[in-house]
């Protein structure tokens, strides 16, 4: 028998012979929609397909439909070696090398391509769309201009221009372009995300110049910038950019009653997106709820009487019961500290009705309508007032459910919700076990936030190890303070789209400042400061390949911080209890340190950050935040008046303040403070006007102290768009945003510019002076 008879003999060689109508058969599959067969047909092409440049590249192109990136990565370098003067497998392979990270080597196997053959649409437009995500618009702009020079109808090139003048500034022409790409594909959501962003920019710079009154082109402007995301998410509700887009617009309405139905239930997703920070949702929610006709009743029926004697409870729960019976109301009071002086009020009433009423078997609001209330409660650290005969009631709703407990009665489920209004759950008895119990019930939600969580936070505190002692009395001091209350206490943080790496974040962001030469290699940083973890788990999501190092003097904070980075699934952060003054010792250094709202809280600022600027390797970037004197007037008044009432930080002490600043609703800093979120939580107010230490500081301040860092002020993280397009129209002069003098005028004549804090980059000499 011959050696080809032989093999055949033995199965050998029998390997199916490669079948070019597969190609055919794969690509009307994914043209149908059909990815299975796609799929198949592709596995069998990529074990029979021969060393031939068109088969290879006909196989790397399907591998790209199908998202097998890095298939599709091998089979276009093997075409390329067969034939390197193909620009369509270049183009292509340039596809790849995107998905997976490798812009460098994209943008080199583009211009090889268009050295080949410089009518190349779909490869101008791609080289622009990478040169947008290196921070270079105008580079950007003139390869889209070249697309739509080969082909007038493009709407990728289209999108990407009006990108790229977009990140210019030029929102109006931007504006333009992505509503003709939209023209000529209605179901192109990305332009339509585009287009919203441009919206909002639009509307944005108008509003800056415009004074008080908000002019018709601003609304007109905000209006299709939401209508622009509706769109977009109606057609793809899968990509989380749109949803934290769909946030930054709907922040900007009060809305009311009837709300279209699409926004409505787009709100009501948005609360639940892992993407979306929901206490950015609460102003539009709380105007739908002071819109509701109910909710308008019983504003009537607050404002005619204190006295919760004088009123019939009876029928004012059914109108509690319908306003907290939409789901969107639910949300808000589960899921925000819900700034609104009415809105709490009315949680105050309904728990005290409630309670009023609480040894029938059944309470007259629906168990979900008190579940919210209770979180609500949990998530202001019961900051509402109470009576002395209301602590006695609560006191007699403990004992009663700690006897029935221990005589192996059921309890109503509404008691445990009722007694979340006034305490949280786990100070009842045996709260572990309660929390087993309560997890197979209605109240599972409460339970967990009332009760698993806490308990977590406490067993959680032992893991963060301690890095440094106290050095001095006011940071035992603060420590005290935010050991009692943490601060802030959050459910999610927002999900900007990750970078792929902090250089080309900063290149991006600060264009023109010296920033081209950083590293692209993974970042080391240091949070100096992290609270409750708010701050390392955004910069973690913004970086995930970063290392990063977090510090916090409160251990309690940092047990906070440690379980909700567990919570999202975050592996690159390390905690540990540390004072800013004692990291002298420290012998690490760092590529980022960021510090932002801290060292205003230190009784020598400048001195900690001197501290950490040791800590920072030659050429290192820092993120500071510090208080701005201007925009914090109502804050000083605040404080003012603490110190002369004589207001303690203690529960009783910070009720009484509340009281105080909602009886002066005609001094104009103290009705804006009560317009403020941190006004309405226990550990938000203790921070705002209670704080053990505070030091506010103007621009020619912050400069000076620049200048004695030797630090290069890079730019600002502004508030938005419309902020830097203002500034730009006063000083146009000013390119990259960066003259401290200029921004110190402008916000003389814009006092809340910075309402929050300045927040700001800086970067150390790469080498020592």
């Amino acid at each position: 028998m011959g050696e080809r008879k032989r093999r055949l003999a033995a199965g050998q060689g029998s390997q199916a012979r490669f079948d070019p109508a597969l190609i055919a058969t794969a690509f009307r599959s994914l043209e149908a929609g059909d990815r299975a067969v796609a799929e198949r047909a592709l596995e069998r092409l990529v074990a029979t397909v021969p060393d031939h440049p068109d088969s290879l590249h006909a196989c790397g192109l399907i591998a790209l439909h199908l998202g097998r990136t890095a298939q599709a990565e091998s089979l276009l370098c093997k075409t390329i070696a067969l034939e390197n003067t193909n620009p369509a497998a270049r183009s292509h392979l340039a596809i790849a090398y995107r998905r997976l990270g490798k812009s460098d080597l994209a943008i080199a196997q583009l211009e090889k391509a268009l050295e080949l053959d410089s009518g190349l649409a779909e490869a101008h437009s791609n080289l622009g769309n990478l040169r947008l995500e290196r921070g270079d618009p105008d580079a950007a702009l003139r390869c889209f201009e070249r697309a739509l020079a080969i082909r007038r109808d493009y709407p990728d090139a289209l999108n990407g221009l009006g990108e790229a003048q977009l990140m210019s500034g030029d929102c109006e022409p931007a504006s333009a372009n992505l509503e003709r790409a939209i023209v000529l594909d209605p179901a192109f959501h990305e332009a339509r995300y585009n287009l919203s962003r441009a919206r909002m920019q639009c509307g944005a710079a108008l509003g800056e110049t415009a004074g008080d009154l908000v002019p018709p082109p601003v609304i007109a402007n905000v209006e299709q910038a939401l209508e622009s995301i509706v769109a977009a998410l109606e057609i793809n509700a899968d990509n989380p950019a749109y949803w934290t887009q769909f946030e930054t617009c709907i922040t900007n309405f009060d809305l009311s009653h009837p709300l279209d139905p699409r926004i409505r239930s787009l709100l009501l997703r948005a609360f639940d997106h892992p993407a979306i920070d929901p206490a950015a949702l609460a102003r539009p929610a709380v105007s739908l709820v002071l819109t509701h006709p109910d909710m308008q009743a019983i504003e009537k029926d607050l404002i005619a009487t204190d006295a919760i004697e004088d009123r019939d409870w009876t029928e004012l729960a059914r109108r509690v019961a319908r306003v907290l019976g939409e789901p969107l109301t639910q949300r808000l009071l589960e899921n925000t500290v819900v700034p609104n002086a009415l809105v709490q009020r009315l949680c105050a009433v309904v728990r005290r009705g409630l309670l009023d009423e609480w040894p029938r078997a059944e309470a007259s609001l629906p168990l979900e309508c008190i579940a919210a209330v209770a979180q609500q409660g949990f998530n202001t650290e019961y900051v509402n007032d109470e009576t002395a005969a209301e602590r006695e009631a609560i006191s007699r709703l403990a004992g009663a459910i700690a006897a029935a407990r221990v005589e192996g009665r059921a309890v109503p489920l509404h008691w445990y919700a009722l007694y979340g209004c006034y305490r949280p759950l786990h100070r009842l008895d045996t709260p572990e076990l309660l929390g087993a119990d309560l997890q197979s019930t209605a109240l599972r939600a409460l339970a967990t936030r009332h009760i698993d969580e806490p308990l977590a936070e406490r067993r959680l505190r032992s893991e963060v190890p301690p890095l440094t002692g106290l050095s001095n009395a006011v940071s035992a001091a603060l420590r005290e303070q935010y050991e009692a209350n943490p601060y802030p206490r959050w459910v999610r943080v927002r999900s900007d789209a990750a970078q792929p790496s902090v250089a080309a974040f900063l290149r991006r962001q600060f264009r023109g400042a010296d920033v081209e030469d950083l590293d692209d290699s993974p970042a080391r940083i240091l949070i100096a400061g992290c609270g409750t973890g708010r701050h390392p788990i955004a910069t973690a999501l913004r970086f995930p390949s970063a290392r990063i190092d977090a510090i916090d003097l409160s251990r309690t904070s940092l047990a906070y911080a440690l379980r909700k980075t567990r919570e999202f699934g975050i592996g690159n952060i390390e905690y540990a209890q540390a004072d800013i003054l004692g990291l002298g010792s420290v012998a690490d250094r760092f590529d980022v340190i960021e510090c932002v709202g801290v060292l205003h809280h230190l009784p020598a600022p400048i001195a900690g950050w001197k501290t950490l600027d040791a800590l920072l390797l030659p050429g290192g970037v820092m993120r500071i935040g510090l208080y701005s004197e201007i925009a914090r007037r109502h804050v000083v008044r605040a404080r003012e008046v603490v110190a002369a009432e004589g207001f303690a930080p203690t529960r009783d002490g910070m009720r009484a303040f509340r009281k105080f600043v909602l009886a002066h609703g005609s001094d104009p800093p103290l009705a804006r403070l009560a317009r403020g979120e941190d006004f309405y939580s226990m550990s938000g107010l203790r921070d705002l006007a209670f704080s053990v230490e505070e030091h506010r500081f103007t621009l020619p301040q912050i400069a000076a102290m620049l200048s004695e860092l030797r630090l290069a002020f890079l730019g600002f993280d502004l508030p938005d768009a419309g902020v830097a397009a203002a500034y730009r129209a006063q000083f146009p002069l000013d390119r990259t945003l960066t003259a401290l003098d200029n921004w110190h005028e402008f916000e003389a004549s814009r006092p809340d510019t910075f309402a929050r804090m300045y927040q700001f980059w800086a970067r150390k000499p790469k080498q020592s002076i």
